[in-house]
């Protein structure tokens, strides 16, 4: 039995059900579906923007993010350990960042282009 400072405040029983309520909440705050149930160590979700991926790993989790359409594909990976109590709303905060980055990215014009509003 880990010490009350290191056990989870998150809910669930076991740290699957954890991770799964984790998963589910920080969906939530981003207004996404929750993923399948049967999708217990990996669970997926998707923007029109960005894809999603958790990873179950004992004592957290990981969280990659990708921009599969962007001109070169990139991502970041975000891990959480059950022992920090994360909140999921300052996970979704990041995701929301990571998203408002790229679609600034993309609104940048080139410098040609801004060459020729010039003229």
């Amino acid at each position: 039995m880990l010490p009350p400072w290191l056990r989870s405040r998150l809910p669930g029983e076991s740290p699957t059900r954890s991770f799964v309520a984790f998963t589910d909440a920080v969906a939530q705050r981003l207004e996404l579906p929750p993923a399948s149930p049967a999708e217990v160590y990996e669970r997926r979700y998707g923007t029109d923007r960005v894809w999603m991926v958790w990873r179950f790993k004992n004592g957290g989790a990981s969280l990659f993010l990708e921009r599969p359409y962007a001109e070169f594909r990139e991502g970041v990976t975000v891990n959480v350990q059950w022992h920090q109590s994360p909140d999921p709303e300052v996970v979704a905060a990041m995701v929301r960042a990571y998203v408002r980055r790229g679609r600034r990215e993309q609104r940048r014009p080139c410098w040609l282009v801004r060459l020729l509003r010039w003229r």
